[in-house]
């Protein structure tokens, strides 16, 4: 028999469900995202960086991910570049590295701090709650 005095404990869902708040994420809005643009564009004249997808799969998992690296477009040969290591915006619910805002601006900061940017793609919330972006950020790009 259950104790009679015990307040009985209740999920979050089970709360908002009672007060009719919908928790459920729906992603209406469409962004334009690019693609990677790893040669010269013609269409581009004022193409000021080169960017390409490394698609990332680590033995072992099913986790299937990508970063997007940008370089910038005039170059020495054998020329040493700092790393910039990128996380897009989007509180880790929405958006991608491929969104054209990031793209643009990962080409930008490529091209005028002349380094090579690495722009993180994560999974996104509420798929993958919290830490799942956290964990692919930083444990599977780190350079240890």
């Amino acid at each position: 028999m259950a104790d009679q005095n015990k307040t009985p404990s209740h999920t979050w869902k089970e709360v908002f469900d009672v007060i009719g708040i919908n928790l459920t994420l729906t992603r209406e809005i469409r962004y334009p995202m690019v693609n990677a643009t790893p040669f010269w564009d013609p269409n581009q004249p004022n193409q000021v960086a080169f960017s390409k997808d490394v698609h990332i799969i680590l033995p072992g998992s099913k986790i299937k991910s990508f970063i997007r690296l940008y370089i910038p477009v005039d170059l020495p040969w054998k020329t040493k570049l700092p790393l910039i290591i990128y996380f897009h915006g989007g509180g880790f619910v929405s958006l991608s590295v491929a969104n054209v805002e990031f793209h643009d601006h990962c080409n930008n900061l490529a091209a005028r701090v002349r380094s090579v940017v690495a722009s993180v793609e994560y999974r996104l919330a509420p798929e993958h709650p919290l830490p799942a972006a956290y964990e692919d950020a930083l444990q599977r790009y780190s350079l240890d």
